[in-house]
């Protein structure tokens, strides 16, 4: 494993820190230069949109890699201390920059936020092969897709790592196999399921199409087209004022971050300083491409629009209640589980098969 990876485990950059700490956007990195050695090396980190670092530390006067510093050294020698500038440094950014992810690296985080972002989905975590994992799917018998550590020796590597594992055809397995980070899976079923290391070895966009294949399989070949699937989609008081605008209309274009389908239920929690669920309403038409002109505040490129079935009234569904069933973060939208579905159902004396 590499001295910075090792370093940064658990961590993702917050670009403006970056920039704040001295870093300089060149391109598509974020870049930054010291010397150390009282100017006898030069140290230059670039860091991408992905959060994956690119160190290297040279010799000033031949400008060759400096391997030693990969090297813990004895102690007092000259490369022991010149690996301990660049250390120094290295946490010193850590402490500045990074922000604490429940992952080990980079790739891993990106894949929960890429099916936040596409499925609004959430993790569950429990443990696997007394290792903490990360479960993705409606429920235990949905699963679709799993992200956990794992001892890269079990692969004839060096090292901990981080593994996705997701459902794949049987007949797939093998040719995936043959590709540079495919993997036998470590904590699912060897017939049904594929590892993918987080290492950067495959792209995110396999990766994308790779999950959503796994929820079809999870789902059933021809269950999502007819499924009707549930959401919890946030509202911000600070940006749209929601009772008002369903006092002028029963249906409003809404920001559509997830795949929903025409049909899906969206349950909508009213932020701060509201913080219940308000309104459930029904998605009736979406990928509606947003044309309206670009006013510099909150702007979503694609659209949905949907229509109010419900108005919660009595501050029932409230924060406390919310947290007792999970939901505790409302950065983007997520499904709606089964426990609260049925809480919200009793409160209000709903049929759970309401549409």
């Amino acid at each position: 494993m590499r001295l910075e990876q090792e370093l940064l485990m658990q961590r993702f950059p917050d670009f403006t820190k970056l920039l704040s700490f001295g870093f300089v956007r060149q391109e598509d990195a974020f870049v930054y230069t010291a010397s150390i050695g009282e100017g006898a090396f030069h140290v230059r980190l670039a860091i991408n949109e992905k959060g994956v670092m690119d160190a290297h530390v040279t010799d000033a006067q031949t400008d060759e890699e400096y391997v030693q510093i990969r090297l813990a050294g004895r102690r007092g020698s000259y490369a022991a201390s010149i690996r301990q500038e660049y250390l120094d440094i290295l946490e010193e950014i850590a402490r500045s920059c990074y922000d604490p992810i429940p992952y080990l690296l980079p790739q891993s985080y990106r894949t929960a936020e890429m099916i936040l972002h596409n499925y609004g989905q959430q993790p569950e975590t429990g443990r696997l092969r007394r290792r903490e994992c990360h479960f993705f799917g409606q429920d235990s018998s949905r699963r679709y897709a799993l992200i956990g550590p794992v001892d890269l020796s079990v692969y004839g590597q060096e090292g901990q790592g981080e593994i996705l594992e997701v459902r794949c055809e049987q007949e797939e397995r093998e040719a995936y196999l043959q590709k540079s980070g495919f993997v036998r899976p470590y904590f699912m079923k060897q017939d049904h399921w594929i590892g993918i290391l987080m290492d950067e070895s495959q792209d995110d966009q396999l990766i994308s199409s790779l999950l959503e294949k796994s929820r079809r399989i999870a789902e059933g070949k021809n269950a999502l087209s007819g499924l009707i699937r549930e959401w919890v989609y946030p509202a911000n008081p600070k940006y749209f004022d929601l009772d008002h605008g369903f006092s002028v209309s029963d249906q409003l274009y809404w920001k559509q971050s997830s795949k929903v389908r025409v049909g899906d239920l969206i349950y909508i929690y009213y932020g701060m300083p509201f913080g219940e669920i308000r309104y459930l309403c029904e998605v009736s038409e979406c990928d509606i491409v947003n044309t309206a002109p670009d006013d510099g505040g909150i702007r979503s490129e694609t659209l949905m629009r949907i229509r109010r079935l419900k108005f919660f009234d009595g501050h029932l569904l409230n924060r406390a209640l919310l947290k007792k069933y999970g939901f505790t973060n409302f950065r983007g939208p997520r499904y709606m589980s089964k426990e609260l579905k049925a809480k919200i159902c009793e409160l209000y004396e709903m049929k759970e098969d309401m549409q």
